[in-house]
């Protein structure tokens, strides 16, 4: 495992623990010796064994039927090492009266107690995702000195006192800050490197799925916006509130990989992030309360791009009807108030027709102009496009055109007026399967669609029009 300033406790591992396990039908516990998994990216996992027989229910004397299952919000365990578990959301299946399997939403394993009242809620935790350091806009030493000549003398390392970022509101706080690590006691090797890490305090304590959906994950995905890739969750801690919060444990779960990373400028200037935290003085927890806010509206750039953000294996057939899905959906969903005008007028003006006509058309001829003459005004694709492009500072609708796909659609043979009715034909071919694509080709149109959702995703997030203007010339 390679060695970094922000340091794991707790290495993705098989650990021998005394479980104290439930009963099926009451509430009595039995301590049974067994082993806890936790593997990188995974649910955690255990076995337990031994006569539990007591612990299972029995129809009738002597009788016992299986599988009997148990749900448990938390499942606590001794472990070998001297630490202690605490299983989130647990299930444990018995299949046999000498043996347990249990599956978990995820581990917590720390030195501190987890038996106490409230030791299943967090106010405050830890975490570290990639392009976090980018996203910063930190550039932690601000000087450094050597010798002249030689290697005998002083070196040395300036580090600023500003690294650190905290932004805070009634009833939250993130400070975005560095773990650092200085090997100086070695005479032959000196050396210091640094890992970014944010930490977050609530008001109040929240069950695990409360703090992975409305702040964990909402941040991992507004620094993937940010940066442009499906940044990962290396690191993860919570303070347990039963200890008073001054204890933390490691947490095990899906998509934590356990990995986590040192900075370095290499890995900086290759992420490009539009975003600088810092000199754009735009803050964290602002964004993170906005993503909140569109979630409980469900939003659909949120619930179509940002569920794309880590799909990264997607073919460019999927992400481009994704992307025009999204962005069909935030015009409408931005638009609703003008739409509901169009609506009400549409709806007299359709009125007014079929009124005027009724004195010259049948009986038959009436029922058909009601039948086909539309209840809602014209909208679709085309217009969202162009409403998305209007409001982007760039002239995203030129590289459209510029490129094969959409040139071949607007060819003298092609049906395409301009570049949103091209990508209506095409989006059209695709959803109903009338015909393929060069794979290439469609490349070329998702990269300019994602950066025009990408950098409208982060106007609603409340960036400033430079950090917009950033994504889109980057892009070229």
């Amino acid at each position: 495992m390679v060695k970094t300033a922000l340091k794991l406790r707790f290495a993705p591992d098989e650990y021998l623990v005394t479980w104290q396990l439930p009963s099926v039908g009451g509430d009595e516990t039995l301590a049974a010796h067994g082993a806890l998994t936790v593997e990188a990216g995974k649910p955690p996992k255990g076995i337990a064994h031994g006569d539990l027989d007591t612990l299972l229910e029995h129809p009738e004397p002597g009788v016992t039927e299986f599988p009997q299952r148990l749900s448990v919000p938390k499942l606590t365990g001794d472990m070998a090492n001297g630490a202690n578990v605490l299983l989130l959301n647990a299930q444990v299946n018995y299949w046999v009266s000498s043996q347990a399997s249990i599956y978990a939403e995820a581990a917590v394993i720390t030195l501190a107690s987890v038996t106490g009242d409230g030791a299943d809620r967090f106010k405050t935790f830890e975490i570290q995702v990639g392009g976090l350091d980018s996203v910063s806009g930190v550039e932690l030493i601000k000087s450094t000195s050597f010798p002249k000549q030689g290697m005998s003398g002083t070196w040395s390392a300036e580090i600023g006192s500003d690294h650190a970022q905290t932004w805070e509101d009634e009833t939250a706080k993130l400070t975005l800050s560095y773990n650092g690590t200085f090997r100086s006691f070695d005479p032959y090797a000196f050396r210091m490197g640094f890992s970014p890490v944010l930490r977050g305090e609530l008001a109040t304590a929240v069950p695990l799925r409360e703090l992975l959906d409305d702040w964990i994950s909402p941040i991992r995905r507004v620094v993937s916006i940010a940066t442009g890739r499906a940044e990962e969750l290396t690191y993860a801690a919570l303070y347990l509130s039963s200890t008073g919060g001054d204890v933390h444990g490691q947490l095990f779960g899906s998509a934590i990989t356990q990995e986590p990373y040192e900075s370095s400028l290499e890995e900086v200037r290759k992420v490009r992030s539009p975003l600088r935290l810092k000199p754009d003085a735009v803050s964290l927890l602002e964004m993170t309360r906005t993503w909140q806010k569109m979630a409980s509206v469900h939003h659909p750039l949120l619930e179509t791009y940002g569920a794309m953000l880590h799909a990264t294996d997607q073919h460019p057939r999927s992400r481009f009807l994704l992307l025009l899905q999204a962005i069909e959906g935030t015009y409408g969903f931005e638009t609703k108030a003008s739409f509901a005008k169009r609506l009400k007028k549409h709806a007299e003006d359709r009125d007014a027709v079929v009124k005027a006509a009724s004195g010259s058309l049948n009986d038959k001829q009436l029922t058909f102009l009601q039948k086909n003459l539309g209840k809602r005004p014209p909208a679709g694709l085309e217009s969202a496009i162009s409403w998305l492009a209007k409001r982007l500072p760039d002239d995203v609708l030129s590289r459209l055109d510029a490129t094969s796909l959409i040139t071949s659609a607007k060819a003298p043979t092609g049906e395409a007026k301009n570049a949103p009715d091209a990508l209506r034909i095409i989006r059209n071919d695709l959803a109903h399967g009338n015909r393929g694509y060069d794979v290439f080709e469609l490349s070329e149109v998702v990269k300019i669609l994602e950066l025009m959702v990408r950098a409208h995703a982060l106007e609603l997030l409340n960036c400033p029009v430079s950090v917009v203007e950033r994504v889109l010339t980057q892009g070229r």
